[in-house]
């Protein structure tokens, strides 16, 4: 890839959205802009001071990070991720009080100005809830027309979706807001789905964990030290799985590089009534649908380029 990839990453920091910054940051064709926060694997205040003590821990102080909203559009949120991320988010290791603070700007206002500014060149990567960029584009929906892409990590169409809500097709972040996940699938942005049928084949195993840990600098032996609770939750969801699903990073890896994954273009839109389908990505693969497809659906991954990607960037000495 030679083009720069300017990407403004919207996390629930949760420990794969650490690893997602982590690759982010160090990813040399991916240039951090600003980092937005939201709720999801656990409540905004929190996810907010976990962005900042993954930035310092990184040697990345200088990086805006903007908080976001705080619940769903039409629901308070709860919390209920604590058995996979940990009760602080970061897998209840603690990381010392950050110094550097969050900006006097909301995570929209940031979006919607950056955008602005930058015609065509801002990718947004939301890799929790999408609630900030439904917001987004909803007080100025003429920026659809502005980002280069959007790139979110959500969505499953054959993949089981996740333990705990009744629906089970449904993955953590559309289900956390579903009418954010239609307004955004719905916006005539240019929306690429990064959701559970690739992201669950993208595992970080105990042997590669040991392996960072082996090589890797001071950095990444704390980011293994967070991700032991999420392997360990990981393997009682899912028992006999090798290691933990790769989401957040993969996300941020194909905004850089979208040959990573093959896709196809689909009509999508998220089902918000159902008993059993609320928060469901609803695939119209018809060819009826053909003037109507509104995403880019990843539907594999050349996993061992990526895994090999992520494995270097983990062991790289900052």
């Amino acid at each position: 890839m030679t083009e720069t990839c300017r990407m403004i990453l919207d996390v629930d920091t949760g420990i794969d959205d650490a690893m997602a910054i982590f690759y982010a940051i160090r990813r040399p064709g991916i240039k951090l802009e600003a980092l937005t926060t939201t709720f999801g694997n656990t409540d905004t205040v929190i996810a907010t001071e976990n962005t900042l003590k993954i930035l310092e821990l990184l040697g990345r102080p200088e990086i805006p990070v903007a908080p976001g909203v705080g619940r769903s559009l039409i629901k308070p949120y709860k919390r209920m991720a604590d058995h996979v991320h940990g009760s602080n988010g970061l897998g209840n290791v603690e990381l010392p009080a950050p110094k550097i603070k969050a900006i006097d700007e909301h995570a929209i206002d940031l979006m919607i100005r950056m955008i602005k500014e930058n015609p065509g060149e801002i990718t947004l990567c939301p890799v929790g809830p999408i609630t900030n960029v439904a917001l987004a584009l909803t007080k100025a929906p003429e920026i659809a027309k502005l980002v280069k892409e959007i790139v979110v990590m959500g969505s499953t169409i054959f993949h089981p979706g996740i333990h705990g809500p009744i629906p089970p097709m449904v993955d953590a972040n559309f289900a956390n807001d579903p009418e954010a996940a239609h307004i955004v699938v719905q916006s005539g942005a240019n929306v690429t789905l990064v959701g559970m049928d690739v992201t669950m084949t993208t595992l970080l195993s105990t042997d590669m964990m040991a392996e960072i840990s082996r090589e890797g600098d001071h950095a990444a032996q704390v980011l293994m030290q967070i991700t032991e609770f999420y392997v360990n939750s990981y393997k009682e969801m899912y028992p006999g799985i090798k290691g933990c699903g790769l989401h957040d990073p993969l996300a941020v890896a194909i905004a850089e590089d979208p040959t990573l994954a093959t896709m196809e273009r689909m009509y999508i839109d998220i089902e918000l009534h159902g008993e059993l389908t609320r928060g469901q990505t609803v695939a119209d693969r018809r060819r009826t649908a053909d003037h109507l497809r509104n995403c880019n659906v990843c539907m594999a991954i050349d996993r061992p380029r990526f895994e090999g990607d992520f494995m270097d960037l983990m062991k790289m000495k900052a």
